[in-house]
């Protein structure tokens, strides 16, 4: 994992423990000051961190949705990702969708679309 797809307050594993890690500095040679790249890996996105987490609301069937934005994701189960996109109005060409894995990745494209921080609610 490189340090230059992560932004401050993203979450990553770390070797040295299971539970997340959030980013509070960056460098080229790691994250907060004293976890090097090579000990750093992605957090998977998982229904506990969408839901418990991040406060999306489970609507079934494998969808989920934000509770302020029209920001939606779907679980594609069996090949362990997740489809996400915007609601847009018909005329709007933005209402694009990603398939994301990882946590730090839905963070950074919860920022792009709604300059908001997308924060655990702990």
């Amino acid at each position: 994992m490189q340090t230059s797809e992560l932004r401050i307050g993203n979450y990553v594993k770390t070797l040295s423990g299971n539970d997340p890690v959030k980013v509070e500095s960056i460098s080229t040679k790691g994250i907060n000051s004293t976890i090097g790249t090579e000990a750093i890996s992605p957090v998977l996105i998982t229904e506990e961190w969408l839901v418990n987490d991040f406060g999306f609301k489970d609507n079934g069937q494998g969808y989920y949705q934000h509770p302020e934005f029209n920001f939606f994701l779907y679980n594609v189960v069996e090949d362990e990702y997740f489809d996400c996109y915007k609601q847009v109005p018909a005329n709007d060409e933005t209402g694009d969708f990603k398939t994301l894995q990882h946590v730090h990745k839905l963070q950074n494209l919860f920022f792009e679309l709604f300059e908001e921080e997308l924060t655990s609610k702990d």
